[in-house]
């Protein structure tokens, strides 16, 4: 979902979509919230807007970390094969590969 629906449906209160990835959800709830909380009139409507500027800039970052988690973990899997085969390598630079790719080295 794009940041305007995820906004509009927090604002109608509408359910949850299934399918939202976690910084989705995250924005999601926190918006939701937020509009309770001004609706109640627990919030003034400048406190409202410093903490949905915070949600979103908070939301770009989460949308970021999980492209490149998911970058990563790709990448993992295209190297994976390799691995029993740097292991196994004669090679000092494909046995550090190995450790630094399997978390064997701090």
């Amino acid at each position: 979902m794009t940041l305007k629906e995820l906004e509009q449906a927090a604002a109608s209160a509408e359910p949850m979509a299934d399918q939202l990835n976690a910084a989705e959800q995250l924005a999601y709830l926190s918006m939701r919230l937020l509009y309770v909380q001004h609706a109640l009139g627990k919030l003034d409507t400048e406190q409202a807007r410093i903490e949905k500027t915070r949600i979103i800039k908070e939301f770009e970052i989460n949308q970021l970390r999980l492209k490149c988690w998911e970058t990563a973990m790709e990448r993992e899997r295209k190297l994976s094969f390799l691995t029993p085969e740097l292991k196994k390598s004669g090679c000092e630079l494909c046995r550090e590969y190995f450790r630094i790719l399997s978390g064997l080295k701090e």
